[in-house]
């Protein structure tokens, strides 16, 4: 069974960089995490609290079955039991993650570059976005992220590259535009240069931080002026959406994921449509009060058990998650995973 799931890795990660180019990376990431659960030789649950948490969003759901809602749960379970049996890749296989964020990064630039339009897209239900990097991922906001991943990973190694990766790399998240990534890049290094107490560092980012601000391109489109309130006010409107469905269900929540069978932003179609712009807020709607609250302390007991390299990249999506529903986001959970396997690694090598 370990060496199915090594197997398996290979095309999940090629699922990763093609993105919603071809979007059947839930099915994958399922076989993936059921392999490795079953070559796990000791099932020593150290996270109980996450344990916690997956079974009560099984509960939530029986009391409302869906079969839609069923295979998001299917999902969701998949990316905890990721995060509580994390795999162990060889040498290979991390050679193999390299290739793969390297060219997300190259096929980001390629799109921005040659592709900058992508108002088209709204055709098929996607945000209109215009002079924004989105890469294969179509959604700024994601893309982001998982560049910031990339940047705090490499920060945090000894690549004797990483001088000339961390710019490249930076620029990257910047042409996102995404104002969630670049805060949570401010508040994650900003931990970081605590850790390492180096005021160096601090004043560092700080000042990459406001030459973003002005320096940034201020191309035509909405979407690349940082100093837009239009979509302040929309996630101001989404939030009281999502705590009136709330607290019209605190207890056992609506079940996860029943959020699309509401429709609440009448458009059943709309690729944003099962979530709301907070992950912890999506887990309040669909699990009750107390499959937020196990959610919290699992991730609190990450956070106090995991490496800097693990603590900054919980750091940067639960930050980022305030904002978005980023932290069930397929490929930044996936990295997320791959990114606690490699600390842990690290960990081991440096004790």
């Amino acid at each position: 069974m370990a060496t199915l799931s090594k197997l398996i890795f290979y095309p999940l990660l090629i699922l990763f960089f093609l993105g919603k180019l071809f979007p059947y990376i839930d099915f994958l990431l399922v076989i993936f995490a059921t392999t490795n659960l079953l070559s796990q030789t000791k099932l020593a649950v150290n996270n109980k609290y996450l344990l916690l948490f997956a079974l009560i969003a099984i509960v939530s759901n029986i009391m409302d079955f869906n079969l839609i809602s069923w295979l998001y749960l299917v999902r969701l379970l998949s990316i905890v039991s990721l995060i509580i049996f994390p795999p162990q890749f060889n040498k290979n296989q991390n050679k193999f993650v390299n290739i793969i964020l390297i060219s997300t990064i190259i096929f980001g630039f390629i799109q921005y570059f040659i592709w900058p339009d992508l108002t088209i897209m709204s055709s098929q239900n996607w945000d209109p976005h215009l002079y924004r990097l989105v890469g294969t991922y179509f959604d700024p906001t994601f893309t982001s992220l998982l560049f910031l991943f990339i940047l705090i990973s490499t920060y945090l190694s000894n690549s004797k590259y990483k001088i000339i990766l961390l710019p490249i790399i930076y620029i990257a998240m910047a042409l996102t535009y995404s104002r969630s990534t670049l805060l949570s890049f401010v508040v994650t290094f900003a931990y970081i240069s605590y850790i390492q107490k180096s005021k160096k560092l601090f004043l560092g980012i700080m000042i990459v931080f406001l030459s973003t601000l002005l320096i940034l391109p201020r191309m035509p489109g909405e979407g690349t002026k940082l100093e837009r309130t239009s979509s302040i006010f929309a996630k101001i409107q989404n939030y009281q959406q999502g705590l009136a469905i709330f607290t019209a269900n605190p207890v056992t929540g609506i079940g996860y994921n029943n959020i699309p069978r509401l429709n609440y932003k009448n458009n059943p179609s709309s690729h944003s449509n099962s979530g709301f712009d907070s992950s912890l807020l999506t887990i309040a709607i669909t699990t009750g009060i107390f499959g937020l609250l196990s959610l919290i302390f699992g991730l609190k007991f990450e956070f106090n058990n995991g490496n800097l390299l693990y603590q900054s990249a919980l750091l940067a999506i639960l930050f980022h998650s305030l904002f978005a529903n980023s932290f069930f986001y397929p490929y930044t959970a996936l990295l997320l995973v791959i990114l606690k396997s490699k600390s842990q690694k690290l960990s081991q090598s440096s004790s």
